[in-house]
């Protein structure tokens, strides 16, 4: 019995910790929207939906003050954060990651909890005649209480810390992205400042998306955003319907022209292979086929496998004519004179403390990761 001790101190450390955050919620929303609000609009003005944004100027990061310590409790930076987000691209980013991180935080310890009954009746239901099933049903109670306990760990980085509506949250992506912050330009365009589960709570901020995702992926391809630019690829591809569509392929139209141009410049951007080097497996619709049912592009310094590109290039000239297939090498080889060539970024250190996968299936990316917001 002394495992299901265990596992009722640990609900009781989830409930308790949850408790909190929706009291806190309450006393909370009112300041949080105000000032969202002193920042930039909750939804973007009318006018903004029906254009696509401005000239967005070029970020360097090079005059930023540095952000607060990732390890600082957010209660204690977040009036910082609300109030520097205001003017400061870097903190609207670095607040946003950080209501997503700890949204994500709370939702994996709601699900944890809803397991529990059923990790507890399971436990019961096993046999522990002998020792080796006595050991097999504590390793079990141990695995699971060990996750809960890293979970409760990481999130009082996020106690009595309010939530904000998710429509805040994008507006402070929104606002990074069209002052140029690299890594919130792709957030932003690609689609994942929004949450599948809180759609129809942002469905303003979604429409003003599907005016600027383009010209917003368009310029972090531009200067240099490989992730981008994969992304815009598969994107223009007329193959993207056949598998489950991205925010930013419902955002642009299909171009197979422009979709075999985009491949040509990310191929050309690869670096050399490695003499002796195994390739990576791919399926025939030029998808990478992953360990453990997680299929992404890690290799080559975080651009997409070779192989992967080439069944694309090949699919899409098979496809075309041969004035489209010309006409799409032309414009692949005028764009590598005046675009930024495509960089290898570091891959970013996903929730769990591995590298998240460069790109993931179809072009799409990886989250923005609190660290990728600016320096501390």
């Amino acid at each position: 019995m002394i495992w299901l001790l265990a596992l009722a101190a640990t609900a009781a450390g989830m409930y308790y910790w949850g408790r909190r955050s929706g009291e806190e919620q309450l006393d909370s929303r009112a300041p949080v929207a105000e000032t969202a609000a002193e920042g930039g609009s909750r939804a973007a003005p009318a006018s903004a939906a029906g254009s696509a944004p401005a000239a967005i100027p070029r970020y360097t990061g090079t005059a930023a003050r540095p952000l607060p310590s990732l390890d600082t409790p957010l209660r204690l930076v977040l009036p910082e954060l609300q109030r520097r987000a205001a003017d400061e691209p870097a903190a609207a980013c670095r607040l946003a990651a950080e209501m997503e991180y700890c949204d994500g935080l709370r939702q994996r310890l709601s699900g944890a909890e809803n397991n529990l009954d059923n990790l507890e009746r399971q436990l019961e239901r096993m046999p522990n005649d002998t020792a080796q099933q006595r050991e097999q049903r504590q390793r079990m109670a141990d695995g699971y209480q060990s996750m809960t306990e890293k979970l409760l760990s990481q999130s009082e980085h996020c106690a009595q810390v309010p939530l904000i509506t998710p429509e805040q949250r994008t507006a402070y992506w929104r606002r990074a992205a069209l002052a140029g912050h690299p890594a919130a330009m792709r957030h932003y365009a690609s689609g994942n400042a929004f949450r599948f589960a809180q759609l129809l709570d942002n469905l303003p901020a979604l429409a003003v998306y599907r005016n600027e995702a383009e010209s917003v992926a368009r310029t972090a391809a531009q200067r240099g955003d490989s992730r981008m630019l994969a992304s815009l690829a598969y994107a223009y591809s007329p193959g993207r319907d056949g598998g489950r569509r991205s925010f930013l392929t419902q955002a642009v139209q299909p171009n197979p022209v422009e979709s075999l141009s985009l491949f040509l410049q990310l191929r050309d951007a690869l670096p050399a292979a490695q003499p002796g080097a195994t390739p990576e497996p791919v399926s025939p619709g030029g998808g990478w086929r992953g360990g453990g049912g997680r299929r992404g592009f890690g290799a080559n310094g975080g651009l997409p496998p070779r192989e992967a590109i080439d069944a694309q290039i090949s699919a899409l000239s098979r496809d075309l004519s041969p004035e489209q297939a010309s006409q799409a090498r032309e414009r692949a080889a005028e764009r590598a004179q005046s675009w930024t060539a495509p960089a290898a970024a570091n891959a970013p250190v996903g929730a769990g403390g591995a590298p998240s996968p460069m790109f993931l299936f179809q072009g799409a990316v990886p989250d923005v990761q609190r660290q990728e917001c600016g320096p501390t």
